[in-house]
This record gives structure tokens, sequence and C-alpha cells, in this order.
């Protein structure tokens, strides 16, 4: 068996074991930073219909775009306001990505449950295939 001068083999297989997760940790976060914005835009605008399932009033917001919190001035907001359980909100976009956050919960004024980005760009290639995108949003859940 060889040894490296200066380190067991045990330290060495850390070293090895460390600078292989630190790639593999930077090549995750350079993945996620593209992700969000790697969205193809839609050929004619989608139209997102936002389920609102549970009991009770939610405040929504839709925007085009992939900054946090939705709102942000480099987003396109398309809905803020409030939104009642049975209700569908519907919205157009011909953005690749939308933004979509809400409240839930007891605190339904404040309470968000933080931003999540949906891809609407690839929708397939025939017309139908781009009639609705369901998206459910509960009141009760995140």
């Amino acid at each position: 068996m060889l040894y490296h001068a200066g380190r067991s083999s045990c330290t060495a297989r850390r070293a090895r074991t460390g600078a292989a997760a630190s790639v593999a940790i930077a090549a995750l976060a350079i993945g996620i930073g593209r992700g969000a914005a790697a969205a193809d835009p839609p050929a004619s605008p989608v139209p997102l219909a936002l389920d609102v399932k549970g009991t009770g009033t939610i405040r929504l917001v839709v925007a085009e775009g992939t900054e946090r919190p939705c709102e942000s001035p480099d987003n396109h907001v398309l809905f803020q306001g409030h939104a009642q359980a049975g209700q569908t909100t519907i919205v157009k976009t011909a953005a690749g990505a939308v933004c979509i956050d809400h409240t839930y919960g007891t605190f339904r004024e404040s309470q968000w449950a933080g931003a999540v980005w949906w891809s609407v760009g690839d929708r397939g290639p025939s017309p139908s295939d781009a009639a609705v995108l369901h998206i459910p949003v509960s009141t009760d859940e995140p």
C-alpha cells in the first residue's frame, strides 16, 4: 500500500472526498442559478388557471419572472389580490416562467407560503397541449 508523505491514506481519502463534494456543490449551485432563467417562452400566451382549494380567502400573487419576491420590480405582476376558496383565477402569460406566492393558514393576510416558480415554456407541439395549465393553491398549506 502506498502512503502520501505526511498524510495517512484515510486523510488523503477525506481530502479527495471533500474536494469532490465541493465541486458537486458548486455545479449544483450553478445549475440552480441557471435553471430558473432557462425556461423558453411559449410561442403564444398560455392561460394559467390557479385553482384555490380549501376554505376562506387568501392573498395571491402571480408574476412573470424568476425573482423573489414575486412582486419584485424585475418581475411583471399579472395578478395581486385576494382569492376565494373554490375560485379559479385565470391569467395569461407569454413568459417562460411564472412566480406564484400565496398566504395560507391562520394568518391569511401575512403568512406567506414562499415563492414557487412554474415553467410554462414547454407545452408541447399541438394547440390543445397549450390549452390551460392548472395550478393548485391551498388555503391551508404552503
